[in-house]
């Protein structure tokens, strides 16, 4: 496997890997998400989620949480 430059733009940190095989495609795509964290990944799948939505021309307020309570009371 070789690395590659790095992408422009907000993406910077991300880079490129030549892959000899799907073996070490699915073990760079597991490295890289391993080192990305939660946060990321947990984004990443938001983001796939509004994409999806917004593509099958539905609104994107429907995914908003909807408040029935005005506040919250500890007992």
């Amino acid at each position: 496997m070789e690395n590659t430059s790095s992408l422009p733009g907000s993406r910077a940190d991300w880079h490129g890997v030549k892959c000899s095989s799907l073996d070490d495609m699915r073990t760079e795509n597991i490295k890289f998400w391993q080192k990305s964290g939660g946060k990321m990944i947990r984004q990443a799948a938001w983001e796939l989620v509004f994409e999806t939505w917004t593509t099958q021309n539905r609104d994107p307020d429907e995914l908003r949480f909807q408040r029935l309570t005005t506040a919250l009371r500890r007992s």
